[in-house]
This record gives structure tokens, C-alpha cells and sequence, in this order.
């Protein structure tokens, strides 16, 4: 008898311990504080619950027993009501949330206020109003200025192809610099706009976030010398390229700058600008990114400016593929690519993806029907489903040269979300250019 509980209370322990360091690793990698919350919480009530059994068990007396049982006891009662109060103070504070969109309950019954942390990376307050439960809202930590997908979006006089004037390509390094810096000078070229080739901007030093142990400072300083030199490094190469591209052409308005500032002040440099053109893959940290963390993708969530990633450029875009998914940002592609002007007379098709989630039929026929208004010649493809088969997407893909998206990624984190195919990521990697309006 004594044997097994010495090998129940040992399961206890290790198991605890198990929950205990996943909780630890969760609240040093989770990005928001609302999920560090949830990680830490299993080590609150699972991992100590199971701990304390385990030493209960251990020590094998009644005293022991009864007073590891009233501990957990306490701990179920208490732990929740801590947490929920925490989280209600953190949602009230405006606390952001990560890069994914999530739905938002508490829209309208909580009155949400940003202070405290960097306005830079924060949402805009919203005030208190009572919503209608049909009605689908999301959360973001990323300021937006895009214009809202409804009727009067569709005029056609605020639909009529904006000149550019003003083009930005940000020179951040990377295998697709070179083809973006040539996209940007065609583009120029193309519509006599002013070419600005940026360095240094939109890009941070990878430093360590979370505890640090002795001696770490160190270390974490090394990281962040060592990421400081490469992005650097990086934008030298980038903007030498640039430099040696516009060197006597006199047919290009061309200016060469350079700037050094974070990504919360990435979106003061747009300000101005028509068109902003990026290479496929640059991420904030001068290193290769997966296409939902790029810069690119945090300057879509933003919408201060349209943005150009470009993977290869083709030079003469011949087909136009849109992507229609159930984002609401999904219904002002069309309107984005019309005023942007690009590929006017390239033919467009339109993807759905997850037809069967609401509003994505009713989103395609309606930007079909406006790109028909506007003289366009349009095709709808076979919906994408979410367990599409990887290949034969590439196959439809390849006939495309180009591809207007709401975002670059669909994922919203976890090992489970990790696992699965997302159809944009598969277009991003695919077609040699997107635009995201």
C-alpha cells in the first residue's frame, strides 16, 4: 500500500511539474497579455493543485492529506476570481491584444481605454454603446485608417484610379529587394511619380523578452548588438543596390534617404505617400519572416497606405487574382485595387476561400459586380476550402501574376492553427506580387 501511494504521489509531482513549465514557457512566449494570463493560470490551479496532492501524499499522514486537500480547495475557489478580475482590469486598461483578430464580446458592455502602454501599438479608444448581437466586431492592437466596405465606399466618382505621386520602397534587405527596388523604379517610371527609396525604417533590434536569468543581460545585450549590425548591414547593401539602379537616369525622379526609427514610427514616414512597396519575407528584425509577422503585413492591419509585396517581378501583370475570404476588410478589395489604378486592363478572377463561412458568397458577387461596373472583365473560381489540397492550388496559382488580398495570413496562433494549410500564406508564397489595398 505504502508503494503505491509513493508512486502516485511521484505521478502527482512530475505531472505538476509538467503543467508548471509549459504555464512558464507559455507566459515567457504567448504574445498578449491576455493569453500569458490563461498559461499562468494552469500553473495557478492544475500544476500547484497536483503539487500539493503529490506532497500530501508523499508525506503519507492524515494532517498532510487534509491539509494538501484544503489548499487545492482553496486554490479552485480563488484562482478563478482572481483571474477574471485581472483580465476584466487588463481589457478595461487597454491592453493589447496580439496580431490576430479575435472576436469581441465585451464590445459595448466595458468601457475600453488605451493608456499606459505605447500609442504607437494601440487601439483607438471606444466608447461605450449597445450593439446588436448579430453584429460581428474585432479586436486589434494595431491603429486603423482603412475606409469601411459599405455602399457609399462604392461611388463611382471615389472609386476613379488616384495618380500616384509619391511611391516609397523600403529597403530592408533580403532575396526580394532587388525585385521590389526594380518594381518601385518601373512603377516610376511607369506614372511619373517620385520614387523614395527608405533605409532603416520600420525596423527593430531582436532583444530578449521575458526574465532573464544571472548573468543574462549579458547575453541579451550580445542579441540585440548582433541584430543592430545586421539590420544594418542589411540596408546598406539595399540602399547601395538602389543608388547604383537610379544612378543617371534622367527619366526618374528618384531620392535616396535613410532612417532609422522603430515600427511605431513607421507610419509617420508614409504619411504623404500613394504607394508603399515592400520585398516578400522582410520581417521587423532584418531576418526572413513567415508572411503574417513581415513588415508588410503589419502596414496592411494598419492601412496607412497601400502596400505593394513583391516576391518576383514579372514586369507586365496579365492576370489579377482577388482572394475573398470572410474578413470584413475582404469587401473593400476590389474599391482598393480600382483606386490604386494598377493592371486596369489585366482580367481579374476572384477566389473565395471557405465559401461556407457567412458573408463570403455575398462579399464575391458583390466585388465582382462593381469590378463589372467599372469595365472589368471578371471570372469566379471554384471556392478554396480549408483543407484544399496544396498542390493543386499551386497549380491554379501559377497562372496568375499578381493578387489582391485583405492580409497575408489567416493564422491566430497555437500548435493547432500552426498545423493547417491558410490559403493566403499559400497565394503570398506563390504569386510573384500582392497588393493589400
Amino acid at each position: 500500500m505504502r508503494a503505491a501511494m509513493e508512486i502516485l504521489a511521484a505521478l502527482l509531482l512530475v505531472g505538476g511539474a509538467v503543467i508548471v513549465a509549459l504555464s512558464a514557457l507559455g507566459v515567457a512566449r504567448l504574445p498578449d497579455p491576455f493569453s500569458r494570463m490563461h498559461a499562468a493560470a494552469k500553473a495557478g490551479v492544475a500544476g500547484a493543485g497536483l503539487l500539493l496532492l503529490g506532497t500530501g501524499l508523499a508525506f503519507g499522514t492524515t494532517g498532510a492529506i487534509l491539509t494538501a486537500v484544503a489548499a487545492v480547495a482553496f486554490l479552485v475557489l480563488t484562482a478563478p476570481l482572481a483571474s477574471h478580475t485581472l483580465g476584466r482590469a487588463a481589457y478595461v486598461a487597454g491592453a493589447p491584444l496580439g496580431a490576430a483578430r479575435v472576436a469581441d464580446a465585451l464590445a459595448g458592455i466595458l468601457d475600453r481605454r488605451v493608456f499606459d502602454i505605447d500609442p504607437g501599438r494601440t487601439a483607438r479608444p471606444r466608447s461605450a454603446q449597445r450593439l446588436s448581437p448579430r453584429e460581428d466586431y474585432a479586436m486589434t492592437a494595431i491603429p486603423e485608417f482603412r475606409r469601411p466596405a459599405d455602399q457609399a465606399g462604392r461611388d463611382s466618382a471615389a472609386l476613379e484610379p488616384a495618380p500616384a505621386r509619391r511611391i516609397l520602397c523600403c529597403l530592408v534587405g533580403g532575396e526580394a529587394q532587388r525585385a521590389a527596388t526594380e518594381a518601385a523604379l518601373d512603377l516610376g517610371r511607369a506614372t511619373g511619380a517620385q520614387v523614395t527609396g527608405l533605409s532603416g525604417a520600420g525596423l527593430e533590434p531582436r532583444a530578449w523578452r521575458g526574465p532573464l536569468p544571472i548573468g543574462g543581460s549579458f547575453w541579451s545585450d550580445w542579441l540585440t548588438t548582433r541584430s543592430r549590425a545586421r539590420i544594418r548591414q542589411n540596408c546598406a547593401e539595399a540602399l547601395e543596390e538602389f543608388q547604383s539602379l537610379t544612378a543617371g537616369a534622367s527619366d526618374l525622379d528618384a531620392v535616396a534617404r535613410h532612417e532609422e526609427t522603430g515600427a511605431a514610427d513607421f507610419a509617420r514616414l508614409l504619411a504623404g505617400q500613394d504607394l508603399a512597396i515592400l520585398p516578400a519575407g522582410a520581417g521587423p528584425h532584418g531576418m526572413p519572416a513567415e508572411p503574417g509577422e513581415e513588415i508588410a503585413a503589419s502596414l496592411a492591419k494598419a492601412g496607412v497606405v497601400p502596400v505593394l509585396r513583391v516576391r518576383q517581378w514579372p514586369g507586365r501583370v496579365r492576370a489579377v487574382l482577388l482572394v475573398v475570404g470572410e474578413s470584413p476588410a475582404c469587401g473593400a478589395l476590389a474599391a482598393g485595387m480600382l483606386r490604386s489604378g494598377l493592371w486596369s486592363t489585366a482580367p481579374v478572377s476572384i477566389l473565395p476561400v471557405a465559401e461556407e463561412r457567412p458573408g463570403v458568397v455575398a462579399m464575391v458577387e458583390q466585388q465582382a459586380e462593381l469590378l463589372r461596373q467599372h469595365g472589368r472583365r471578371v471570372a469566379i473560381l471554384p471556392a478554396l476550402e480549408a483543407d484544399f489540397d496544396i498542390t493543386e492550388a499551386r497549380q491554379l496559382l501559377a497562372r496568375f501574376d499578381a493578387a489582391v488580398m485583405a492580409q497575408l495570413s489567416s493564422r491566430n496562433g497555437g500548435l493547432l492553427d500552426s498545423l493547417r494549410l491558410c490559403a493566403f500564406e499559400t497565394v503570398a508564397d506563390t504569386v510573384p506580387i500582392t497588393l493589400l489595398p
